[in-house]
């Protein structure tokens, strides 16, 4: 830079006019602030941002720390009470910032429940706020100490799992937002979305009892059959009663899936169900979902166990629940993915057990 402006002044002793003068200490004024804006180490904002990074399992949010919760009725009383859940006791994630910080620093952030309403309107979910009780999110701070660019310490969340059983929905959210710097001098907080951090809790309300056994039955089989009616779609190729206790009669079909309807005339307690619908575990349906209904136009879907949640005993698949639910029509739509055969498409025995 010295030799720069030695020659403007070389060039001011041969100069005529203070014009020139001028312009050459605006040339000069210009290259000094060049000089100065390559000096940060980075391109672009110069100013250090703090952030999140959390890595997204399945379909959840970007910036997204993601669980699973199985709920069952419980069987002692009202309610549900948790079978399983991968939901940590303690939820942690750091503090990052674009560059190290020049000094120590404390990162705030806070739930901030009216993001779920933002992020279901432009995703087109359903994510609910997390019921009282189930997560702690009092004084969540991080601290990064100079020179560092990921915090010491993490924010630390608490979950309850006495309260898991509260999720009685089917998606749970708690959006956790950096808010504040203890030090603005050293940086500020992100306005991009790793400002947010997504606990994403997906719940399973599971009714029917996986790999139950004859042992598990509630009640007992209802008898006669006599009077019960079934519709079917698509209609069978083969068509044969299902209510007669003759495995020599039965409906096979050339498509998958096949829904079945059955009407048992009256309103039961039922606790399950049990399928014969082949003579070998290699051939019957590779998936089950189950609908009861009280009026034959309202159906709840009571749950959709595949092959290896269901047990084959005795030529016969047992689909039983851990409690009774009233219902007087059943549908289960049959999916008969891995057969290559359409012969093994069939329906030989539907029975149902109440109580």
């Amino acid at each position: 830079m010295q030799s720069i402006i030695v020659m403007l002044i070389i060039k001011i002793t041969n100069m005529p006019t203070i014009k020139y003068f001028i312009g050459c200490l605006l040339v000069s004024f210009m290259l000094l602030s060049c000089k100065k804006t390559i000096s940060y180490d980075i391109t672009g904002d110069p100013e250090v941002k703090f952030f999140t990074n959390n890595q997204a399992t399945g379909n959840g949010p970007q910036n997204a720390i993601s669980y699973n919760v199985v709920n069952i009725p419980n069987t002692a009383g009202s309610g549900l009470v948790n079978l399983s859940s991968n939901v940590a006791t303690t939820i942690k994630f750091p503090v990052y910032s674009t560059k190290p910080v020049s000094g120590d620093v404390t990162i705030t952030a806070a739930l901030d429940n009216s993001l779920i309403a933002t992020y279901n309107t432009a995703n087109n979910t359903s994510y609910a706020p997390f019921p009282t009780g189930v997560l702690n999110t009092d004084a969540l701070t991080a601290h990064l100490t100079q020179g560092s660019s990921i915090s010491m310490d993490s924010i630390t969340i608490t979950s309850n799992p006495a309260s898991l059983n509260l999720l009685t929905g089917t998606s749970y959210m708690a959006p956790i937002v950096l808010t504040s710097v203890s030090s603005p001098a050293v940086g500020s907080i992100t306005k991009a979305t790793t400002q947010v951090t997504y606990i994403v809790v997906n719940a399973e309300q599971r009714r029917i009892k996986f790999l139950a056994t004859t042992a598990d039955v509630l009640g007992a089989l209802l008898t006669p059959r006599t009077a019960w009616t079934a519709v079917y779609n698509p209609v069978p190729t083969t068509v044969g009663s299902i209510f007669d206790g003759s495995t020599a009669t039965f409906n096979r079909w050339v498509a998958s899936p096949v829904q079945v309807d059955v009407n048992m005339q009256a309103t039961q307690n039922v606790t399950g169900i049990r399928l014969l619908s082949s003579t070998s575990a290699t051939y019957v349906p590779t998936q089950v979902d189950v609908y009861l209904s009280n009026d034959g136009i309202t159906f709840d879907k009571i749950g959709s166990p595949l092959k290896a949640n269901l047990t084959y005993a005795s030529t016969y698949n047992y689909i039983l629940f851990y409690k009774a639910i009233p219902a007087k029509y059943i549908r289960l739509m049959l999916y008969y993915v891995t057969n290559t055969n359409t012969q093994n498409y069939r329906v030989v025995e539907f029975d149902v057990y109440a109580n």
